[in-house]
């Protein structure tokens, strides 16, 4: 991506990392909060719930998704790690932030271009990319990583794709 202009995402890059202040002796990641099994089903259950009579209930989603996705978030990792694009978004690290986008660049970007629909896809559902949010109950730091990521490129799929963000396309992802 080194030496290419701003085409079509305007995106500058940001690496995550553990932050030296945050590097609690039992976290993996920073916001990490280390669970066991008994407290993953406890926390499956109550936001599950939450989220079967709320399904815009995000807050509720993402942990239910952190203590039920790691077979999923294996999978997902494992199909990215033989991809050798895959590869390095693996090992880099890219984030996909406020911080890292131009957005003043992507509004002039042409109608249609990735990086314009996936700027109106914010603004007409009021959403950043710093939104979704943070992981924290994935006990796996590269699996964290795989879920937060999932998260941040959510939105650009309803872009790229010109999805409805109905429950139907959001509940089945896959």
């Amino acid at each position: 991506m080194a030496g290419r202009t701003c085409s079509t995402l305007c995106v500058r890059q940001q690496h995550s990392g553990l932050d030296s202040a945050d590097s609690h002796y039992d976290r993996l990641y920073p916001g990490h909060i280390p669970t066991d099994v008994i407290q993953k089903a406890l926390l499956a259950v109550g936001p599950g719930v939450a989220a079967l009579q709320d399904p815009y209930r995000h807050d509720m989603v993402a942990v239910l998704g952190e203590t039920t996705g790691h077979l999923a978030l294996n999978t997902l990792r494992d199909r990215i790690r033989g991809d050798p694009e895959g590869y390095t978004i693996l090992t880099e690290r890219p984030r996909i932030r406020l911080s890292t986008l131009d957005l003043s660049k992507m509004a002039f970007l042409p109608d249609g271009s990735l990086g314009r629909e996936y700027l109106r896809f914010l603004e007409d559902n009021r959403v950043t990319p710093d939104s979704r949010a943070d992981v924290k109950f994935v006990d796996n730091e590269e699996l964290a990583y795989v879920m937060q990521r999932y998260r941040e490129v959510h939105d650009l799929l309803h872009s790229l794709l010109g999805l409805p963000t109905n429950m139907l396309v959001v509940w089945n992802p896959w």
